[in-house]
């Protein structure tokens, strides 16, 4: 069997950043020292076959920070020089053509829905479908602690990025909002997007209009679209189970209205239908999570497990 030549790690943030940091992550070679005990590993996948990280680009309500160094890792196994570079990644509600395989050596972090901004000092609606280099937000910090994270292993890396995040959170005044966005994104993700703006309305207690200008301004996109977004998401446990799936039952379990509706949303979302999803074992951190809360039970529609991530 050929050996392991890349790694993927997410790991837990502190307590402090557990409300708005869904979790820090890490590509690095395979004989990279292994992290300390201290940090919680809560995901670790080692890379070794042809198409281990060649996975296909998938929208997200979310916003998410990567800070990629000087090299790259191809799906053939061998490590390049490449170009160093951040990147603040928007809420995405669409995606292109799948990306070229390769893989540069990074951290980073997954924000949680709604609560970026204290972070990267941009308002989310401001980052919609956009990736942002962190120079143009943060200026010189950026690129010093770019320097700083480059120069360090996997745990000083996770450790250094928490906190720079830390100082920021501690420097930073929230604006005060009418409705409790963080919840109602955690409440959306827990019910598997399967919410509509009328129950999110009468649950948050305002206007439909005063939800769908909070939620553009706080998580980037509307009440809709993030639950589109996570519906999609929870249907990304069907990911490499071939033949096994039946599509009908998967797009009921999922909510979508039929067969036709679960395959354009895919689409827009993944540049693939569920069919082709299912028929390999692509890797996604998005899959991983979603294999997570099913590997219970057989039948990912009938999961019903705690959704905090």
């Amino acid at each position: 069997m050929r050996p392991a030549f890349a790694r993927y790690r997410e790991f837990a943030p502190c307590e402090a950043l557990s409300p708005y940091v869904l979790s820090f992550f890490s590509f690095v070679p395979a004989n990279a020292r292994a992290p300390s005990p201290e940090r919680r590993v809560t995901l670790d996948v080692a890379f070794a076959g042809n198409d281990s990280f060649s996975s296909p680009l998938f929208a997200d309500g979310n916003v998410s920070l990567a800070f990629n160094f000087e090299r790259a890792c191809g799906v053939d196994g061998s490590w390049r020089d490449a170009d160093p570079s951040t990147a603040v990644i928007g809420p995405m509600s669409y995606v292109g053509a799948p990306r070229n395989a390769v893989c540069s050596e990074m951290v980073g972090v997954y924000f949680r829905g709604g609560r970026s901004t204290p972070f990267v000092l941009a308002p989310a609606r401001l980052l919609k479908d956009r990736i942002v280099a962190l120079d143009d937000l943060w200026g010189r910090a950026a690129r010093s602690l770019a320097a700083e994270l480059a120069d360090g292993s996997e745990d000083v890396r996770v450790d250094t990025l928490e906190r720079a995040l830390l100082e920021r959170l501690g420097r930073a005044r929230e604006r005060a909002t009418p409705v409790d966005l963080p919840g109602l994104a955690w409440w959306v993700t827990a019910e598997r997007g399967r919410l509509t703006v009328e129950r999110m309305t009468a649950a948050a207690g305002v206007s439909r209009q005063t939800l769908a200008r909070t939620f553009r301004e706080t998580v980037g996109v509307t009440p809709k679209l993030y639950c589109m977004l996570e519906r999609f998401k929870a249907g990304l446990a069907y990911a490499g189970r071939g033949p096994r799936v039946d599509w009908a039952r998967a797009a009921a379990a999922l909510g979508y209205a039929d067969q036709s509706h679960m395959i354009m949303e895919f689409r827009r979302f993944s540049s693939l239908t569920p069919h082709a999803l299912a028929s390999r074992a692509w890797f996604h951190p998005f899959i991983e999570r979603q294999a997570s809360r099913t590997n219970t039970t057989a039948d990912p529609s009938k999961s019903n497990e705690d959704a905090s991530w």
